[in-house]
């Protein structure tokens, strides 16, 4: 008899977890395949959209300077009346608005007592001229004497020292009539200019007092533009310089030509006063008005403009996110000057063609493409 085989079960207890274990070799296999896929190419793959207002086109061409200040409407003639002397108006004779000419008589002041000195005063010289006449006419009859030999040189020496004291005396009566004469005028008070009376504050029977102002006159056709501006931009203010500005309330653009420059900048608010003459005519009533402007210089500058928001750490290394070719890319630039005023810089490095995104980006996003929407609409669609 032959004997019975052996059964082995080595085999079947190992074979399913060996099974087990390639299948689960095969997922990571996969999964390893699947991750290995980089990153930065899907990135790439990725389109950003823009719409049109973020995008700004580079403009080349020649840009004149200009600088932003503030300012006001004045009149180059203005004068404040005074009374000079204590006294009651016993007349007014203009009115706020009235135009007057240069010595029109504009109050009447009624003074009694000046005009009561000047009376004494003239009374006073005529007798020290009478008294001076007569030392002349004593001096020259004792100078004939004298060459007679009726009377001393010593005599005659006497005759022109009282003379000589009687003319003195003249003119100290004269000095006292011209102060006498002067508190009368200042009785009558004139107009020192021709314009337009723009404040009265006295009226008829009013008592004014020496010093009081009493009214308020302005040349309305010579108006000037009187500004200041930060002693830092002093190199544009150069005479001749032309000013373009609009007055507040009028939209109109007006002109106007650098006249005047303060020698020296204010201690207090380090700030240089400048005045300007208008090109064109002005109304009277925009006297006093605010007025916006920039001085332009005379002298351009060649390059590429930009919105001055769209640049990127502008102090240290200035930079711009520029759409090129469709994709974005980082551009160093020189930035040749900055205007805030209007919010443009004048830059180079740029090319032609270049949109300068005013979109900021990170640096993964450059040589991203780029599609532009003409409308927000379009984009969002």
């Amino acid at each position: 008899m032959r004997p019975a085989p052996r059964i082995s079960h080595t085999s079947t207890r190992f074979r399913t977890p060996l099974l087990s274990l390639s299948t689960l070799c095969l997922c990571l296999l996969l999964t390893a395949c699947q991750n290995s896929e980089p990153e930065q190419a899907r990135s790439e793959a990725e389109t950003i959209e823009l719409i049109q207002d973020d995008v700004v086109a580079v403009q080349t061409g020649d840009s004149v300077s200009k600088t932003a200040f503030t300012g006001t409407i004045r009149a180059v003639q203005h004068s404040s009346i005074q009374a000079q002397v204590t006294a009651t108006a016993s007349a007014v004779n203009a009115q706020v608005g009235q135009r007057v000419n240069k010595g029109q008589v504009l109050v009447r002041l009624n003074n009694q007592d000046n005009a009561a000195r000047l009376a004494q005063a003239r009374a006073n010289l005529a007798s020290t001229q009478a008294q001076a006449n007569q030392a002349r006419v004593m001096m020259e009859r004792k100078r004939r004497l004298l060459n007679q030999g009726f009377i001393s040189k010593v005599e005659y020496e006497q005759s022109q020292v009282d003379y000589r004291a009687q003319l003195e005396n003249v003119r100290a009566q004269q000095a006292n009539v011209d102060i006498a004469e002067k508190a009368d005028r200042d009785g009558t008070i004139l107009s020192p200019i021709s314009g337009v009376i723009t404040q009265r504050q006295v009226e008829p029977g009013q008592t004014v007092s020496a010093g009081q102002t009493l009214f308020e006159i302005v040349n309305p056709d010579r108006l000037e533009i009187q500004a200041k501006l930060p002693s830092d931009q002093q190199s544009a203010l150069k005479v001749g310089q032309k000013i373009e500005y609009k007055i507040q309330g009028n939209p109109a653009q007006l002109t106007a030509t650098l006249s005047r420059v303060s020698p020296i900048a204010d201690l207090a608010s380090r700030q240089i006063e400048f005045f300007a003459t208008p090109n064109e005519s002005i109304n009277s009533l925009s006297i006093g008005a605010f007025v916006e402007g920039n001085i332009v210089s005379s002298n351009s500058i060649s390059g590429q403009l930009i919105p001055l928001d769209t640049i990127q750490d502008i102090q240290n290394k200035p930079y711009v996110w520029a759409i090129r070719q469709n994709k974005i890319v980082r551009v160093d630039i020189h930035v040749l000057e900055q205007r805030y005023s209007d919010n443009t810089a004048i830059v180079s490095g740029l090319q032609a063609g270049d949109l300068v995104s005013r979109v900021k980006f990170s640096p993964q996003n450059e040589q991203q493409p780029v599609s532009i929407s003409q409308t927000a609409e379009n984009a969002s669609g």
